[in-house]
């Protein structure tokens, strides 16, 4: 092993590997928006509500409607997609022409 600035390698090579994953993930997370905004021209935040929703419906079809995995692994994104379809048609679509400030505000009031 060799030192760099009174650094082991293992420590040095440890906090590069950490950067370029936490680079990557800052990467995925711009383009992510990037690509919704280009899109929509609506500035959404709040990309993990919905995948929270769709996980408490998927163990809410498990444990109460006790279905099986499978089923729940199905149903739950088709139900939190169609829930995304319909804020969409009845609130976001009005705000196409409007400042990019109103569907900030929107996106983050809506659960």
């Amino acid at each position: 092993m060799f030192e760099i600035f009174g650094v082991s390698s293992q420590a040095l090579f440890g906090q590069l590997l950490i950067g370029l994953i936490n680079g990557s993930f800052y990467a995925l997370l711009s383009l992510g928006l990037a690509v919704i905004f280009g899109m929509l021209n609506i500035i959404n935040f709040t990309h993990g509500r919905p995948v929270h929703a769709g996980r408490l419906r998927a163990i809410f079809l498990l444990q109460y409607a006790e279905l099986g995995y499978w089923w729940a692994l199905i149903i739950a994104p088709l139900v939190v997609g169609a829930t995304g379809i319909v804020i969409e048609r009845l609130f976001l679509r009005w705000l196409y022409q409007l400042d990019h400030l109103y569907g900030l505000l929107l996106t983050s009031a809506l659960p």
